[in-house]
């Protein structure tokens, strides 16, 4: 993750900060409760990329014995196969 626990806590409170601002939001439960929620869904939004290499990587493991017996360059088909992943799957990161 490209933000430590620490950063995504304090953007939290920010965020937990300007709401609780903001007229007309109505909420429910406790701060600690939508303080935890709102770390959870920051961190697994920050997650989507990381499980995206991670999945890349482990395609291409699949066809490690081709991409070294036809000298493909690995870098290349991660590339291009990060991008098939994005568009197809129309992910925002």
């Amino acid at each position: 993750m490209k933000l430590s626990p620490a950063k995504v806590e304090e953007y939290a409170d920010m965020l937990l900060d300007y709401l609780m601002e903001v007229e007309g939001v109505l909420y429910q439960g406790s701060d600690a409760e939508l303080r935890h929620a709102i770390v959870e869904i920051i961190t697994d939004e920050l997650m989507v990329e990381e499980r995206l290499d991670e999945r890349v990587h482990k395609i291409l493991q699949a066809y490690k014995y081709e991409i070294t017996t036809q000298r493909l360059k690995y870098d290349d088909l991660y590339r291009k196969m990060r991008q098939k992943i994005i568009n197809d799957e129309k992910l925002v990161l």
